[in-house]
């Protein structure tokens, strides 16, 4: 699998809108780019407050699902979610009390991976929902280069 490994710089823009306030957030960090068979992994971490960080996995497969798993050991919290585009998926978040179910309404999601030179460009617009009430929207841009 590491043969397959290419190091990226991922540049990744969120932003939430949750109980009518708006939040920015902006990521810039080194990654690693994996392709196994059909599919392509990117990894790359989230800085944290306190120097800890937050490992994230965004798996892209060739029919278009993708799935988006956050590991923050730090604070005892792990997510993992699944955009379809156009459609609603379950995931869930893993809190030190428990698994907490959740569901996505993926509203639109956009791939383009070129190969020369290696680049890429990941949108996600989504509704995160727990127990059938949207809990926030969300607005999820990743740019990745060689």
């Amino acid at each position: 699998m590491e043969n397959n490994s290419l190091d990226v710089n991922v540049e990744l823009n969120m932003e939430i809108s949750q109980a009518g306030e708006l939040t920015h957030t902006k990521i810039f960090e080194p990654g690693m780019l994996t392709r196994v068979g059909n599919s392509t992994y990117l990894r790359f971490n989230e800085k944290l407050d306190n120097d800890e960080q937050a490992k994230i996995l965004l798996k892209i497969a060739d029919n278009g699902e993708i799935h988006l798993k956050r590991v923050a050991e730090s604070t005892n919290l792990a997510s993992l979610l699944y955009f379809t585009n156009q459609d609603h998926n379950s995931g869930h978040i893993e809190t030190e009390y428990g698994i907490m179910p959740l569901q996505t309404f993926t509203r639109d999601s956009q791939v383009e991976i070129l190969d020369r030179p290696l680049s890429g460009k990941i949108n996600i617009d989504y509704d995160l929902i727990y127990d059938n009430n949207i809990v926030g929207n969300y607005k999820f841009r990743l740019i990745f280069k060689a």
